[in-house]
């Protein structure tokens, strides 16, 4: 009776297990994470594209998921990436949300977004101390963009409100 009533106890478990196990081929992969965005803790490690002397012409833009006109202004930006596409140019969009956004809100909004224009999140928050290395008249308020190509510069407070703006902008550093 002992075996029969083991017997029947490991009948029962072996079926118990096998009715919750679910096929392998329902099994979907795990997500890939995200590519994660650059983050620069100090602003040493964003200046030297302020120093670049080539053909290129660059156009970093200073932004915030926190700052409407910014994001308002964000299509202006990936439409230019576009029209430009095939000119010596680089976008950058420099966020300065907080580290600890980066890889949540920032990334959110650039997939949300579909943007295709090179991000990177630049969280000195020392503000005073590199501000005037982007430009001496600029205190921090954002958007701001710097349009330069060797040494010709063009600093931009506010939001661009139309692509002509901005266009306009960037031909006149070109020339």
């Amino acid at each position: 009776m002992h075996k029969s009533f083991a017997l029947l106890l490991a009948f029962s478990f072996f079926l118990a297990c096998s009715e919750n196990k679910k096929p392998e081929a329902a099994k979907q992969p795990a997500p890939l994470p995200a590519s994660p965005i650059p983050v620069y803790e100090d602003f040493s490690l964003l200046e030297p594209i302020l120093h670049l002397q080539n053909d290129t012409t660059y156009v970093l833009n200073f932004w915030a998921t926190t700052c409407k006109p910014c994001l308002q202004e964000m299509p202006h930006f990936e439409h230019l990436n576009k029209m430009y596409a095939n000119k010596k140019i680089r976008i950058l969009l420099v966020s300065l949300d907080l580290k600890r956004h980066a890889q949540t809100r920032v990334a959110k909004f650039i997939e949300k977004k579909n943007i295709q224009n090179e991000v990177v999140v630049m969280c000195d928050q020392n503000y005073s101390k590199w501000t005037g290395k982007i430009d001496g008249s600029w205190y921090g308020a954002l958007p701001a963009t710097l349009i330069y190509k060797n040494k010709k510069r063009s600093f931009f407070f506010g939001a661009f409100e139309t692509y002509e703006d901005l266009d306009k902008a960037v031909a006149a550093v070109m020339r």
